[in-house]
């Protein structure tokens, strides 16, 4: 299905071992509870990696970029919980982005996802943002066991001040994101090698290095009903 509201938050983090029993706990009982807390955040997902990517990607899905400025949402994040204070030194390879959306089709919710992140040459940003949205993404979702296509694109106006340390870890912006995604991992892991492959994306004004990976859902809470 189509992403929830125009705006999405995009995690991806490993954790070290002696947190990862923590961790597991911490994130559904109390993180993204939290966040789902905050007027605007519509649905929350992880997903833990299937190849050799960042363990784990989680996703929040917003109503509008705005939210990811409000007083709610800031004073969230400056003003972390004894337990959030206690997991989140704990996060490596930690990326974060805010992001606007672009393009975002689908008819369900897939139990697998398959990331991009993407960077566009200087000065290239609006063309490849062109070519991704009306030349490589429409018409994927006819291929076999795919259900939704996205495209997000990191705002730094939101995000600006979460990259370097942050309580003990060290956060890097994504700048673009693909997601697709489908009720198998197979078919994820064909498009990826094929139609999605390195190769797609420098004669669109991409630069050389995309980061890919494939991921399973583990769990989403959602807060729909109240569409705020």
């Amino acid at each position: 299905m189509p992403l929830a509201g125009n705006a999405l938050v995009a995690i991806w983090n490993d954790i070290l071992p002696e947190s990862r029993d923590d961790f597991f706990e911490w994130h559904p009982r109390e993180h993204m509870v939290e966040r789902l807390g905050i007027q605007g955040f519509l649905r929350g997902r992880r997903y833990i990696a299937l190849d050799d990517s960042v363990e784990f990607l989680t996703l929040y899905e917003v109503s509008a970029p705005e939210v990811l400025a409000s007083q709610a949402y800031l004073a969230r994040v400056t003003n972390p919980t004894p337990w959030s204070s206690r997991v989140l030194p704990a996060f490596r390879n930690n990326a974060r982005g805010a992001c606007k959306l672009l393009f975002s089709q689908g008819h369900a919710m897939g139990g697998f996802v398959a990331t991009l992140r993407l960077e566009a040459e200087p000065g290239k940003a609006d063309a490849f943002d062109r070519a991704i949205v009306e030349q490589v993404l429409p018409g994927l979702l006819e291929q076999p066991h795919l259900c939704g296509v996205h495209y997000v694109v990191n705002d730094e106006s939101l995000t600006s001040g979460n990259s370097g340390n942050q309580r003990g870890r060290v956060i890097t912006l994504p700048e673009r994101i693909v997601l697709i995604e489908g009720i198998s991992a197979a078919a994820l892991t064909t498009l990826l090698s094929s139609r999605l492959a390195a190769q797609t994306w420098p004669p669109l004004g991409a630069k050389t290095t995309v980061q890919t990976g494939l991921y399973q859902l583990e769990y989403s809470i959602q807060n729909l009903a109240t569409g705020t």
